[in-house]
This record gives C-alpha cells, sequence and structure tokens, in this order.
C-alpha cells in the first residue's frame, strides 16, 4: 500500500464493499465519469508519463459488474479520491 492509502472493508446486509481511498492530486468533475471506460483522456497531471488511466479500471468495472457488483468513485482536485466496489454475500 501506498503512504496516504486506506483500504476498508465493510458489510451490508447482502453485499460487502472495499473502498480505497488515497491523498493524491484527485480528479475533475467531469473525468470521474469516465473512469470506468478504455482509455479516457482525463484533464490530470500524469504521475507517470501515461496518456490515459488505462484499462485497469474499466476492466475492473466489468469484472465486478459479472458478479452482481457495483464499483464507483468520487474525487475533489487537490484532497484526493475514493474508489469502492461491492460484492454480493452469497
Amino acid at each position: 500500500m501506498l503512504q496516504g492509502e486506506l483500504v476498508e472493508l465493510f458489510e451490508e446486509k447482502d453485499q460487502v464493499w472495499v473502498t480505497v481511498t488515497d491523498q493524491g492530486q484527485g480528479i475533475p468533475p467531469e473525468g470521474v465519469p469516465k473512469l470506468f471506460k478504455p482509455f479516457p483522456n482525463i484533464k490530470v497531471k500524469a504521475t507517470g508519463g501515461e496518456q490515459s488511466t488505462g484499462l485497469g479500471l474499466a476492466i475492473s468495472y466489468r469484472i465486478v459488474e459479472g458478479h452482481g457488483g457495483r464499483m464507483q468513485a468520487s474525487s475533489e482536485v487537490g484532497r484526493g479520491s475514493v474508489f469502492s466496489f461491492s460484492l454480493p454475500r452469497d
């Protein structure tokens, strides 16, 4: 785990949620809906020279949905992001 990240797990009546919170640069509001699409071009400063967020979140989104779960993200520029996914308990 990177410094400044927090991973949490909690249960609801029929789902288990995993949440990862970071204190990174954040994502502008117009970029958040694009995060789960392949190769989105989001206006944030690249941290490793990348041109997009790639395929990782898009693949994760499809895997989670394929198992009956949900995936979501929220972010605030200059404050960081929160990524969450749920999976059914049964």
